[in-house]
């Protein structure tokens, strides 16, 4: 992607979807509330243009960047030790224990102000909607606002993420799906530290970023679903996962790619991906199945720490490749509407046109009820 020609190309195809998706698609009325004051006042703090570390901790985005960096460290730590982690790392050349991944971002502020600038200059929250509108139906009817929190902290393990909150005045209480706010948190210098060149930075915050926003989007379209589109047991459980996360990442490769073919290693690996989705939806409707082994096959399928492993996401994102290039954008965004078993049916469909796809076994269907 460093090639200029296709950096052009990636421009225009983000614009071209801007134009389109605010032109047609009348029911997405969906926007960001951005804020960058957490990613701003703690360039400041390193910096030291300002010297409280509780005025830097207290910002909602840092706040969220906090206690996930904690969750995600699978450690406890007291109230105040944010406080002074932040201090040692601001002061010392060399920082050993950092939990909070503060680091990627003490070590690059003059390039994060850069990006920060250009993201403001180039206005990412519509560049944001307009791809995300894209790849809903156009009588998904969705109305609603999300907060964006940029922060320039966080555990490595999460450049960005999406959390159900309850805020209490500015302290947060996280809730389980369907419940509270969903908020995005989004780490630039995670961004900033894979590459170098402004562009592709800016790229790669617009794809990481409309890659949350679909899934909170979602989340509010799902509410208003019939309950004939929901789940029934662990199996469709995971179909639905494959879904959500496989348009997440449809996203992501469309906003970074341009729409260009992707590699023969690609393909291999989402076969094999499949191909572990097929045992593992069989396993799921195993008599012989325990409630562990199912948690433990569906936390594979997305949380085993890369893409190869995570066979359902790898899964779901060639499915959707393929239901695109088969019949076309409004087949591949009409599956929202159906749930996880439209999506599945509707790979079938590509399947039946294209013997060489990976195929599932047919008693899934069967199981399924689907035709």
């Amino acid at each position: 992607m460093r090639n200029s020609a296709l950096k052009y190309l990636i421009i225009l195809t983000i614009l071209t979807i801007y134009r389109l998706s605010a032109q047609l698609n009348q029911n997405f009325d969906f926007s960001l509330g951005v804020d960058y004051a957490s990613a701003e006042l703690t360039m400041d703090f390193f910096e030291r243009r300002i010297s409280n570390p509780q005025q830097v901790a207290k910002l909602r985005g840092n706040q969220l960047a906090i206690a996930t960096s904690i969750l995600l460290a699978r450690t406890e730590k007291s109230d105040d030790d944010f406080y002074r982690q932040i201090e040692l790392a601001r002061d010392l050349p060399r920082f050993e224990s950092d939990v909070y991944g503060f680091s990627p971002g003490k070590n690059r502020i003059p390039e994060l102000r850069k990006l920060v600038q250009e993201m403001r200059r180039r206005q990412i929250d519509r560049r944001i909607v307009a791809t995300v509108s894209s790849f809903f139906p156009q009588r998904a009817k969705i109305a609603t606002r999300f907060p964006v929190y940029f922060v320039i902290i966080g555990n490595e393990r999460a450049t960005a993420f999406v959390r159900n909150v309850v805020w209490n005045y500015d302290v947060p209480t996280f809730v389980g799906e369907g419940r509270g706010e969903p908020v995005i948190v989004v780490n630039l210098a995670r961004v900033v530290e894979r590459s170098s060149d402004l562009q592709t930075q800016f790229i790669d915050v617009l794809s990481v970023t409309a890659h949350e926003c679909f899934h909170a989007a979602l989340s509010v379209l799902q509410q208003s679903l019939p309950e004939s589109t929901r789940p029934r047991n662990a199996a469709e459980q995971l179909m639905d996962l494959v879904q959500n996360e496989g348009f997440a990442y449809y996203l992501s490769m469309e906003t970074q790619m341009g729409g260009q073919t992707p590699s023969a290693s690609w393909f291999s690996v989402t076969n094999m991906a499949i191909e572990k989705l097929n045992k593992a939806l069989l396993e799921l409707y195993s008599p012989q199945l325990t409630r562990e082994r199912a948690r433990q096959l569906i936390m594979d399928a997305n949380l085993s720490g890369s893409f190869e492993e995570n066979y359902g996401s790898a899964s779901g994102l060639r499915m959707a490749y393929e239901i695109e290039k088969k019949f076309g954008r409004h087949a591949l965004t009409e599956t929202l509407l159906g749930g996880a078993r439209a999506f599945l049916s509707a790979y079938q469909q590509a399947c039946a046109r294209d013997g060489s796809l990976p195929q599932f076994d047919k008693r899934i269907f069967q199981f399924m009820k689907i035709n």
